[in-house]
């Protein structure tokens, strides 16, 4: 299944097929979103309120200008200009010397549905939170990894970005083991974070 960056005409419709209760109680929903899942989940909460909490791991406001930015600046201005028949044969140089670039490209051509790999860096526009962000009204907590190489400041501009939501904003460091992309190797750090979180977000 390709990811949609208007994840919110999905989430709850799974929700509601699987028979969650998606009101009050017991039956409180928290919705967490481990990288890409970040944007994905927090998009689904800007049009659906009965979401009880958010945690977003990591938060992205902008997941083009993330990926973008760690790509040469010519390369992207040559997929502004349509010229795939040049950005295309460097991206797929550039795929032979970096592990992290190629994996990144040829998982993203798949779970995006693109069909080369500019098709992807234009399919990835669509997923912002501008315009959106501010209709998240869950109490959200955003995780950020001091060291993220990936999405480096977008949780600081999901943070500023919630203006409706009481967001909370937590930086893990690599001092604490726990500061690379999604804390890992360290979810003995951040999990004690979002559950202690929890705890206080719903019973309050």
């Amino acid at each position: 299944m390709e990811f949609l960056f208007d994840d919110e005409t999905f989430s709850f419709e799974t929700l509601r097929t699987a028979g969650f209760a998606l009101y009050g109680g017991a039956g409180k929903i928290v919705l967490f979103g481990y990288s890409l899942g970040g944007y994905l989940v927090a998009r689904a909460a800007a049009f659906e309120h009965r979401v009880a909490a958010l945690i977003l791991d990591d938060g992205i406001h902008d997941f083009h200008a993330a990926f973008a930015g760690n790509l040469p600046p010519f390369i992207g201005s040559w997929i502004e200009q349509g010229r795939d028949d040049v950005a295309v044969p460097v991206l797929t140089m550039l795929t032979t010397v970096s592990t992290q670039l190629r994996w990144g490209l040829r998982n993203g051509r798949w779970v995006f549905g693109a069909s080369s790999f500019a098709d992807l860096i234009r399919k990835a526009r669509d997923y912002t939170l501008d315009g959106v962000a501010h209709q998240i009204t869950a109490p959200t907590l955003i995780m950020d990894p001091e060291n993220d190489r990936f999405l480096k400041g977008q949780p600081q501009l999901v943070h500023k970005a919630l203006a409706s939501a009481d967001a909370t904003l937590v930086t893990l460091t690599g001092a604490d083991g726990a500061g690379e992309h999604t804390h890992a190797g360290a979810l003995g750090q951040a999990h004690p974070v979002m559950f202690d979180w929890l705890d206080t977000t719903l019973t309050r």
